[in-house]
């Protein structure tokens, strides 16, 4: 996935993937080979052209403009809204 994400892979490995992923679902008693197998498969379900079209055109990709962060060290509210939290603490 991170060579398709990053456009480094070649087409063929998207169908590859995927068949992977077929190989995986279903064949171990771990619940754990199906929840990997499944977010992959959705993805290469819904996303194949996009996949297709970041490998034709590498270049396109920028990690920050396409990866969000769990926490950026950016508080995720207004000035007004951070101002009125610590209005709140002081009191």
């Amino acid at each position: 996935m991170k060579r398709i994400e990053t456009g480094k892979a070649d087409k063929r490995e998207v169908p590859m993937l995927e068949e992977l992923t077929r190989q995986i679902e279903g064949h171990t008693i771990c619940a754990l080979g199906d929840a990997a197998a499944w977010p992959v498969q959705g993805a290469i379900r819904h996303f194949s052209k996009e996949m297709e079209a970041r490998i034709d055109n590498p270049e396109s990709y920028n990690a920050e403009d396409w990866l969000q962060r769990s926490w950026s060290g950016v508080p995720a509210m207004s000035e007004e809204q951070r101002d009125w939290l610590q209005k709140m603490h002081a009191q």
